[in-house]
C-alpha cells in the first residue's frame, strides 16, 4: 500500500517559492527521510500532506484517499510533530496529554505515550508554561503519538533533545515502526538522524524534487572520497589532472578533496607518480553524498511518481 502519493504536487506563491511538480511515493511501513536545507520546501510539502494547504496543482493522495477539500477523517489517522510546539501554557503535561486522547476518543492509559512517559524522563504534573524547550518537545512527541496513528510525520523532531533522549526518541520510532506498522515521514536538515532512522530518503532543493534514493544505493554509487596533501605547495588540481577526474574538486588549506567513482586504481597510478605527503581514502558520508548532490545543476523533475 502506498501511504502517501505525490504526483507533479506543486504550490506557487507570489515570490515564486514552494515546490514545484513533486512526484513521491512512500510506501507502508517505511521510515522515510525528507531532506533538505531551510527553504528548501520541507515545510510546504508537510501543510500540504496535513491539508492546512491546498497544492497549487498536481494530485495528492493520503493513507489511499485522494486529497480534495476537507478529510478530517484522514488528520484522524496522522500524527504530528511540529518543528516549533504551541501548547496551552497553563495546562499541565497529564491535562494536555487526557485532552488529546479525549479528542481521538480513547483514554490516555490505552494509549501509547503512556507508555512513554517515563522513558522520556518528563513530569507531567507540572504546567507547560514551565516547561524547558526540551521538554516541551517531549510533550509535543507524546502528543504526536497519543492515538497511535497510521502516519507519523516529523518537522526536525530532535531541536531541543540533548543527546541521551534523542537515542531514546530513536528508539520510539523503531519500535511504533516495528510493532505497529507506523509509516514515519521524517523531515530533518541533520543528516545523521537519517543514516541512523530511515529505509530511503528524499532529497529536495529549490522546491524540486532531486533524487529519492534507499540509503544503500546512495552508499553504494558515492564512490570514494580522497583528501590528498602534496609535499609541492600550492592548489594542483589542473596541474596534477585532478579536475578531469572531478570537476568538482576542492582546494582548501593545502588539501585537495575529490571523488571518484570506479577508477579508484586509476587514481592511485596518477597520485604515485606525484609526490604525496598525505593521502586519505573512504567512502563518503551521507552529508557529503548530500552536498554533491547540491553542487550538480539543477535538472527538471521526473514526469513519473517514484516508488
Amino acid at each position: 500500500m502506498i501511504v502517501i502519493e505525490a504526483k507533479k504536487l506543486t504550490k506557487r506563491y507570489g515570490n515564486g517559492k514552494g515546490v514545484q511538480e513533486l512526484n513521491l511515493a512512500v510506501n507502508k511501513g517505511e521510515i522515510f527521510g525528507f531532506i533538505g536545507p531551510n527553504g528548501a520546501g520541507k515545510s510546504t510539502t508537510i501543510r500540504m500532506l496535513l491539508q492546512l494547504i491546498a497544492p497549487t496543482a498536481g494530485e495528492l493522495s493520503i493513507l489511499g484517499t485522494r486529497i480534495g477539500g476537507d478529510h478530517p477523517e484522514l488528520r484522524a489517522r496522522i500524527g504530528y510533530l511540529p518543528s516549533e510546539i504551541r501548547l496551552f501554557p497553563d495546562m499541565t503535561g497529564k491535562q494536555a496529554l487526557e485532552f488529546a486522547a479525549a479528542v481521538h476518543g480513547i483514554e490516555l492509559a490505552n494509549s501509547p505515550a503512556a507508555r512513554y512517559v517515563e522513558r522520556l524522563q518528563l513530569d507531567t504534573k507540572q504546567k507547560i508554561k514551565s516547561y524547558s524547550l526540551g521538554n516541551r518537545k517531549k510533550l509535543g512527541i507524546l502528543l504526536s503519538i497519543v492515538h497511535n496513528p497510521d502516519l507519523l510525520i516529523l518537522d526536525e523532531p530532535t531541536s531541543g533533545l540533548d543527546p541521551l533522549m534523542q537515542q531514546e526518541f530513536y528508539d520510539m520510532l523503531r519500535e511504533l515502526n516495528e510493532r505497529h506498522g507506523t509509516t514515519i515521514f521524517f523531515s530533518t536538515h541533520v543528516l545523521t538522524e537519517v543514516e541512523k532512522l530511515c529505509d530511503r530518503v528524499a532529497i529536495i532543493r529549490e522546491g524540486r524534487l532531486i533524487r529519492v534514493s534507499t540509503l544503500e544505493e546512495i552508499a553504494a554509487d558515492g564512490g570514494h572520497r580522497i583528501e590528498a596533501m602534496f609535499r609541492e605547495p600550492g592548489d594542483k588540481r589542473d596541474e596534477y589532472g585532478i579536475r578531469a577526474i572531478d570537476p568538482g574538486a576542492i582546494y582548501e588549506n593545502g588539501h585537495h578533496i575529490f571523488h571518484v567513482g570506479s577508477s579508484l586504481n586509476d587514481v592511485l597510478k596518477l597520485l604515485s607518480e606525484k609526490q604525496v605527503h598525505e593521502l586519505n581514502i573512504r567512502k563518503p558520508t551521507l552529508e557529503e553524498r548530500f552536498m554533491d548532490e547540491y553542487r550538480k545543476p539543477q535538472q527538471q523533475p521526473q514526469d513519473r511518481s517514484v516508488n
